[in-house]
């Protein structure tokens, strides 16, 4: 009898656990459902910076967060498309946008979608202006031109390397020179305009200009964005650099010891948000639907930082996998998510605009030394370098600023004739004197 009462008891004890349990249970999920439906609340909510997006955001979804592109602001970054070609970013605010419509950022197509540059400045060190020819602009065989090496100053790049005429004569390549400064033409294209020729030492343009002998009569340029017309180099920033395809017009260009300096201002309306993370360098992509290692970040707030912070973040787009496997995620309650990654491989360069300083990993520089650098003696005695130095200098005395030198004032103060120039002279005299170098002189 008592054996029963027990078991009763106990059997009920036992019902009454198992409720209370369930209804515990029940209220931790709606708990968690509770939070879980104010967090997506928060995931989906639309940050798109204003004036990155110029219509009407399409209806999002667990799938697409119904931007049009990916934007992104870059502040203080040596950002390479690959190897060592890219640039160095003071600041930047583009967006990414896939060339089908709706889908998303796919990082491992650098073809798929284009980098639309809105404001911001790019710096394209002397290294990285050289890389570029060499192993993209100049990759291909036969090719006219060979193992360059780019040299900076104000308003002047000279170029030194091996050169062929018609590709192919005289079978070797002669060492040669090239100087002159980059302007941005009527159609939003960079002009290098060449003012000095010298092969094996002997300066040549002036008598070239003389017998109206062009330069792409003797060399050509096969590559895409890059054309040789005349005796000017025309590159196109729109073609010419490795995939993905980079869209914006110029608001400018220059060359100094930094390089050459490229300015966009086609959207300076554009704001963002202030990152999660206070940082000297970094990446912020604030809206859009990213893919990374297939996996789709919908709707994605993220924030790429450098590992070490004592230097600018260097990112490698063809090879960021590399990059984000050897580095460490974390993800905040309201879906941001912060990269801290290792710098890719390559020179620390910073522009001395941003530290007020020479730049590190300028092949330009300054020294108080008296002495010759070496191979700066030819055979004759003569120091070569410091001759080069003071022609830059009055080249770039005699110039402006190159949004603004036209070819007319271009010729008055460097003395070189241009195609224009050169029609002119058909119109001369009989009997009007010349020098070597083709220029007017009393005879």
């Amino acid at each position: 009898m008592y054996y029963k009462k027990i078991t009763k008891i106990a059997m009920g004890l036992l019902l009454t656990v198992g409720v209370s349990s369930s209804l515990m249970a029940g209220s931790f999920s709606d708990k968690q459902q509770k939070d879980l439906q104010s967090a997506r609340a928060t995931w989906t909510e639309k940050n798109i910076p204003s004036g990155m997006q110029s219509g009407e955001a399409r209806a999002s979804t667990e799938r697409d967060s119904g931007a049009d592109n990916v934007s992104m602001y870059l502040h203080n970054v040596n950002f390479d498309v690959v190897d060592n070609i890219g640039f160095y970013v003071e600041k930047l605010k583009v967006t990414l946008e896939p060339k089908v419509a709706g889908d998303p950022v796919v990082f491992d197509d650098v073809e798929s979608f284009t980098i639309n540059v809105h404001s911001g400045t790019v710096v394209l060190s002397p290294q990285v202006i050289a890389d570029l020819f060499n192993d993209h602009i100049l990759d291909y065989w036969p090719r006219p031109l060979d193992d360059l090496t780019i040299t900076t100053s104000d308003n002047y790049l000279e170029v030194e390397g091996g050169l062929k005429l018609w590709s192919w004569f005289p079978g070797i390549y002669l060492p040669a020179d090239l100087g002159g400064n980059i302007v941005l033409s009527d159609d939003n294209k960079m002009v290098y305009e060449i003012d000095d020729v010298r092969v094996l030492g002997i300066p040549l343009y002036g008598l070239l200009s003389a017998i109206f002998i062009d330069l792409d009569l003797l060399l050509s340029i096969d590559r895409a964005g890059a054309e040789l017309v005349d005796s000017v180099l025309v590159l196109d920033h729109t073609a010419v650099f490795p995939p993905p395809t980079i869209a914006g017009r110029l608001a400018s260009v220059s060359l100094d010891s930094d390089g050459l300096r490229l300015v966009f201002a086609d959207n300076n309306a554009a704001e963002f948000s202030k990152p999660p993370v206070d940082a000297d360098s970094y990446i912020w992509a604030q809206s859009g639907d990213p893919r990374l290692f297939d996996i789709v970040v919908n709707n994605g707030t993220v924030q790429v930082l450098p590992e070490d912070t004592s230097k600018p973040l260097r990112f490698n787009l063809y090879d960021y996998r590399k990059q984000v496997a050897a580095g460490t995620l974390k993800m905040a309650k309201n879906g941001d998510i912060i990269a801290t990654i290792p710098s890719s491989e390559g020179p620390d360069y910073k522009a001395a605009a941003m530290q007020g300083g020479m730049p590190t990993g300028s092949s330009s520089s300054s020294s108080t030394s008296n002495e010759p650098a070496p191979g700066c003696i030819n055979r004759a005695g003569f120091n070569i370098c410091e001759e080069k130095k003071v022609e830059r200098k009055v080249m770039a005395r005699s110039g402006k600023s190159s949004s603004s030198v036209s070819k007319r004032s271009a010729e008055k103060s460097v003395g070189f004739l241009s195609t224009e120039g050169k029609m002119k002279l058909k119109d001369m005299k009989a009997g009007t004197c010349f020098n070597r170098a083709g220029f007017v002189i009393a005879c």
